[in-house]
């Protein structure tokens, strides 16, 4: 009998010895990238008015790699487009039912420039969110663009054209005096007359320089607006895959994401009895339960392996267990964000 319980010990090592983690897919519904106060209900949008000082070809652009001066530019042009750029990111926002009310203050700064950004006077913030009765201020620090045209490959055709926007953003909290975000967004508008299966659509009309430059300023404001917005995100789990004819059976059942039949296969080797083994079974049921959106069973499931992974001293299996263990938890809190915006 000694001998017997020896050679299954044995045999327990190899198999777990042997063990492999995999990545399994998923994509999650994430809340928005900023973490407004839960009280956030007005906001208001100001431009701050700044440039850096190595910014000077506002007035500029390329046609086929040669710098050229623009004629007849309004001489508020910056202006213009960065009311351009903040109406885009309070239409986005009101689409996403963030707040009951926007302001949008494009003039409140005069400009300025610098090497650097000088820090915000946090009265200004403080006077203009309570005058306003506002929870929320949202500046466009900086804005800059870029036009570019190209020759095209087809004399018929009208010259393809781009416009790279870049822009500053900062989000305050003016009750607690505090910046939530600060953040550099660069983005590329590009404009030609093919469809997607490269063919040429005759008669096309390509914005002239002005106008792609409003509209890229308008997309570039909705742009930001996505930090605020739950969205689904790719990701990945890991789960185990030791040597053994159930596990193998169980993996076959996740590629057609028959989660039931794992389940099943998992908890026949979940018993204390069953040492590491157990570890990897119960580690997979705490993955299985977060897919089936049972995250309360999913914890305990991987308390559950975590114990029995320290009884062991089985520490690659608890550097899985901890690392998972953080984002079940993570999780939590990003479920919690999403649920109050319900």
């Amino acid at each position: 009998m000694k001998q017997y319980i020896s050679l299954m010990a044995v045999v327990l090592f190899l198999v777990t010895s042997c063990t492999v983690y995999k990545e399994y897919p998923i994509d999650v519904f994430m809340p928005g990238e900023i973490e407004l106060p839960e009280d956030a209900q007005n906001a208001a949008i100001v431009y701050r008015n700044f440039k850096y000082a190595n910014d000077t070809l506002q007035h500029y652009y390329k046609d086929n790699y040669k710098l050229l001066k623009a004629k007849n530019d309004p001489a508020n042009l910056d202006s213009l487009l960065a009311n351009s750029c903040m109406e885009g990111l309070a239409a986005s926002l009101k689409k996403q039912q963030h707040f009951d009310r926007i302001h949008i203050f494009p003039e409140l700064f005069q400009q300025h420039y610098g090497k650097k950004m000088p820090p915000l006077n946090l009265n200004i913030i403080k006077k203009l969110t309570d005058e306003t009765q506002t929870d929320i201020l949202i500046s466009l620090e900086t804005f800059s663009w870029f036009y570019s045209k190209y020759s095209a490959n087809n004399n018929k055709a009208p010259k393809p054209r781009e416009v790279i926007t870049a822009a500053v953003w900062a989000v305050y909290n003016p009750v607690n005096m505090q910046l939530i975000e600060r953040k550099t967004l660069i983005d590329t508008v590009y404009w030609n007359s093919y469809n997607d299966k490269g063919q040429l659509l005759k008669n096309t009309k390509l914005p002239p320089r002005l106008e792609a430059l409003r509209i890229a300023a308008q997309l570039a404001g909705s742009s930001y607006a996505k930090r605020f917005a739950p969205s689904w995100k790719k990701t990945k789990r890991n789960y185990a895959v030791p040597n053994l004819a159930d596990f193998e059976a169980a993996e076959k059942y996740i590629a057609k994401n028959n989660w039931d039949n794992a389940i099943a296969l998992w908890k026949r080797n979940a018993d204390a009895n069953n040492g590491r083994l157990a570890v990897k079974a119960r580690y997979n049921l705490a993955l299985a339960y977060e897919i089936k959106d049972e995250p309360e069973t999913a914890e305990k499931w991987l308390d559950a392996a975590r114990e029995l992974a320290v009884a062991y001293g089985s520490n690659n299996d608890l550097q899985h267990i901890l690392h998972y263990k953080k984002i079940l938890e993570q999780r939590k809190k990003e479920v919690a964000r999403l649920n109050k915006l319900q």
